[in-house]
């Protein structure tokens, strides 16, 4: 309501000066002659200065500013799409420009970094928290924005505004969106012989990347993703030329050997000797029956089973890529308690091999430990946990999102009446002081 300031003014002025002049008394024309070509100086008018101040309180009063600035929980974005170059600097630095005179006059105040794992600071004043926003980094391979406003809301009851470059999360009260569309390249995935480009332009960009020495070309689409394949199986890839995040530029691929803790068997000394395993505790290898879900990667061997039955059915999983199980014939075992799904089920559908998060269940090592299947699927359950990536963001972080308009909370009034009480004691007074006389 601000902008009716200045015309509420102007027309105040201009009625007053529009009424009948006032009548005075002189002694003879030529001394109005003499005063009027003195050009007396005018004294101050006090009528019309209460009548322009009471004016311009009602105006205030429309507006209904707060009386004091509000709590705020400050969530600001850190993963590493803010480091990309915006300007002379990056987009958290735009972001800390734009949000630190919020912070900075906020009474109580919760500041949130949200990386991957996501932290907080205060509750404090708003000012005791500049040093902190303006110290943060953006580097994480992501950013869990929701874990970060949850983390927020429970520290501080107040209106939750959010710093990033992509869209704004549902529920939060207020947004400010940093960034504009820029060109970017970057490699998003990487595996034994591969790995793939994302493109943040709007249009095609050719890539040249430097894998052992060699440079490979590969033109990848507009916001899309492109593959090189044929790559030795461990490799270093480095992405060759500027952008605006470097972040993602460089990232290698290999396999290390893997600390498996299992049980001091003949059969199973074998294997994890075949699979070039060290003594260790990364993995687990129980003989027992799963009473839950796994608390870290185990593979489970049976301690009984039932008669043999035929291998009639498998699922679509990882764990069984190249492993042929249709006709084998495995004794079930026991089933297991929670999130445990059947990998392989027999007649009746009976549930011979389980998979779960983390966890796999076979029948008892006796009766498949002779089996080609055997050391294949402990294979294909240990092959995450022996491939070892360094250098990759998460995907979207490459292609670079852009923010929508932002928007900030509307924080509470309470002003209107105080502005709406001086403007009546002000009209009084120029009722009072000047009323009778007229």
């Amino acid at each position: 309501m601000l902008w009716l300031l200045l015309p509420v003014l102007l027309l105040v002025y201009l009625l007053y000066r529009r009424r009948t002049p006032k009548a005075r008394p002189w002694a003879g024309v030529w001394l109005w002659k003499r005063g009027r070509a003195r050009r007396f100086r005018p004294r101050l008018d006090l009528r019309l200065l209460l009548l322009l101040l009471g004016a311009a309180l009602m105006v205030l009063a429309l507006e209904d500013p707060p009386l004091a600035p509000s709590p705020l929980v400050l969530v600001v974005d850190a993963s590493a799409s803010m480091a990309a170059r915006e300007g002379k600097g990056t987009r958290l630095d735009l972001a800390k420009e734009r949000v630190l005179p919020l912070l900075e006059r906020s009474p109580e105040a919760v500041l949130v970094r949200a990386g991957e794992r996501p932290e907080a600071f205060g509750p404090a004043p708003g000012i005791a928290l500049k040093e902190r926003l303006l110290a943060l980094e953006a580097k994480d391979r992501k950013g869990d924005l929701e874990a970060a406003i949850a983390l927020g809301r429970r520290l501080l009851k107040a209106p939750v505004v959010v710093a990033t470059d992509g869209p704004p999360p549902p529920g939060v009260e207020g947004y400010v969106g940093v960034g504009s569309p820029r060109e970017n390249l970057g490699i998003v995935a990487v595996a034994a012989g591969f790995l793939a480009l994302g493109n943040g332009a709007g249009r095609p960009l050719p890539a040249q990347v430097e894998v052992g020495g060699k440079t490979f070309r590969v033109e990848v689409p507009p916001r899309g993703y492109a593959r090189l394949q044929g790559l030795p199986k461990a490799f270093s890839a480095r992405l060759l030329g500027e952008d605006a995040l470097p972040l993602d530029d460089e990232a290698a691929f290999g396999l290390r050997r893997l600390g498996v803790d299992y049980p001091r068997l003949p059969a199973l000394e074998r294997l994890f000797r075949l699979l070039d395993a060290l003594p260790g505790s990364e993995v687990r290898v129980r003989l027992a029956v799963p009473q839950g879900a796994p608390e870290g990667p185990t593979l489970y061997l049976a301690p009984t089973g039932g008669a043999p039955l035929p291998v009639l059915l498998t699922a679509p999983h990882p764990l069984l890529e190249g492993v042929a199980l249709l006709g084998e014939r495995l004794p079930p075992p026991p089933p297991p308690k929670g999130p445990w799904r059947p990998l392989a089920e027999g007649e009746g559908g009976v549930g011979l091999l389980y998979a779960a998060e983390g966890g796999l269940y076979l029948p008892p090592l006796v009766a498949i430990q002779d089996r080609p299947f055997f050391p294949l699927l402990v294979y294909n359950f240990l092959k995450p946990y022996r491939e070892a990536r360094t250098g990759l963001l998460a995907p979207e972080e490459t292609l670079l999102p852009t923010p929508e308009a932002g928007f900030l909370p509307r924080e509470r009034g309470g002003g209107g009446r105080l502005f709406a009480l001086l403007a009546a004691l002000v009209l009084l007074l120029e009722a009072l002081r000047f009323g009778r006389r007229a």
